[in-house]
């Protein structure tokens, strides 16, 4: 009687040491499923980008009785979609292209300091001077749409426009190895 137990307890810690060795031995199940790829947007992919800025300016508002005085750093790129070049073959060794209207982007730095509020008042004697998140938005949604006119004003669309046509030329007539003529209809930008 005792042998047999003996024999089960031993078989018993066998089958033990077989499940935990097969355990260890065998390989994971994987926990990544794998869906088939779906194309939700296609974005432009190739654009000329010929200037970049970035500039300090002063941030002045009110909103109601609530003033803010501020700095903020902008950044901005003017770029031409490639896309939308509108090519034309004229015999066999030029083509004619038409730059298309200009993209102009202005957002937010994001590096440290880049947004200091210098001071904030309020004409009411019992009301705090402090603006709502909303309320300075709106506040700097007005200094990009100043700042954008400015980017007009000062020019720089219609250097990044000038750019624009001396890159494509070169880059156009290297790729294609014939003469290149880019035209600009709106040389000062579309505003």
């Amino acid at each position: 009687m005792k042998t047999i137990r003996l024999i089960i307890i031993f078989a018993i810690v066998i089958a033990i040491a077989g499940v935990v060795v097969w355990w260890q031995m065998s390989p994971e199940v994987s926990r990544v499923t794998m869906h088939k790829a779906e194309i939700k947007d296609v974005k432009a992919m190739a654009q000329l980008c010929t200037v970049d800025i970035t500039e300090d300016v002063p941030v002045k508002g009110s909103v109601g009785p609530r003033h803010i005085f501020a700095r903020q750093t902008i950044n901005g790129s003017i770029s031409f979609d490639l896309d939308n070049l509108t090519m034309e073959e004229i015999g066999d060794s030029v083509i004619k292209v038409t730059l298309p209207p200009e993209i102009v982007e202005i957002y937010e730095s994001t590096e440290p300091n880049s947004y200091v509020v210098i001071d904030q008042w309020t004409d009411d004697f019992f009301d705090s001077p402090n603006l709502t998140t909303a309320q300075e938005n709106a506040i700097k949604s007005k200094v990009r749409d100043n700042f954008r006119k400015k980017i007009y004003a000062k020019g720089y669309v219609k250097r990044a426009r000038a750019e624009a046509v001396v890159n494509l030329t070169s880059m156009l007539g290297a790729m294609t190895g014939k003469q290149v003529t880019v035209t600009d209809p709106s040389p000062a930008g579309y505003p």
